[in-house]
């Protein structure tokens, strides 16, 4: 049994995202306290740092734009490898709540020796996003999955999870 995953970077980019969100409503609360109290000095401390919050989340945005990260994790077993993945962006609003509780709305796929029929993976934004579309057939047709973004594997992972989709096909025998 192995198991391959991008658990690490996937907690960091969620809890990276839900602490700017969290960075800036403080910083407006901060700022109408401030005002309120009509304390200038204070006002005037915030101010320098106004464009610090719009900054980080431009930063993460362009990272989300990129490479669109989301949760992915294989098991593989002797004869099937099982799927499991989330992807944030489908949640549009406070989409940071579902990165953090991402346990709750996995989907999970199972490929198995008999169905396997292949898969493809894409490559776009100079390397930096990639999809894997696994390929299987049932009751004689053809069945694509949807995209899965493996894109916050390491490269070692990222050749383990090639080499064991291979594996699964026999098209690549280790002694």
């Amino acid at each position: 049994m192995n198991r391959l995953n991008n658990k690490l970077w996937f907690n960091f980019y969620a809890w990276g995202n839900f602490c700017v969100f969290a960075f800036f409503l403080i910083y407006l609360f901060c700022l109408c306290v401030a005002m309120l109290l009509n304390n200038i000095a204070w006002v005037k401390e915030l101010k320098a740092h106004i464009l610090m919050a719009p900054f980080l989340m431009v930063i993460f945005q362009l990272f989300d734009y990129t490479i669109k990260p989301a949760y992915f994790e294989a098991l593989i077993l002797n004869g099937e490898i099982r799927f499991k993945t989330f992807a944030p962006n489908k949640y549009n609003k406070f989409r940071f709540i579902y990165m953090i509780f991402y346990k709750k709305y996995l989907t999970e796929y199972t490929l198995s020796r008999q169905s396997y029929n292949g898969y493809r993976i894409i490559i776009d934004r100079f390397g930096l996003r990639k999809f894997l579309i696994l390929h299987k057939t049932e009751k004689g047709k053809l069945y694509q999955s949807k995209p899965i973004n493996i894109s916050l594997l390491g490269m070692k992972k990222y050749t383990d999870l090639v080499l064991s989709i291979d594996r699964l096909h026999e098209k690549i025998t280790l002694n």
